[in-house]
């Protein structure tokens, strides 16, 4: 990959893993440091998921 395309993929992770958190922040009903935790580790996933999956339908 070169420069451009991997600042590319990495904004895009970030932007599916803010967005993936703050709908895990709205959803819950009590915001400890242990949720912020958990929902970042979960966003980050689902990030990384969301990610893979948009490459599998781009990429044919």
């Amino acid at each position: 990959m070169k420069a451009p395309a991997t600042l590319l993929a990495v904004a895009e992770v970030l932007a599916w893993w803010a967005a993936l958190l703050v709908l895990w922040l709205m959803l819950i009903s009590t915001v400890h440091m242990l949720e912020w935790v958990v929902g970042a580790c979960a966003a980050g996933v689902g990030a990384l998921a969301a990610r893979a999956g948009r490459r599998a339908v781009s990429d044919r």
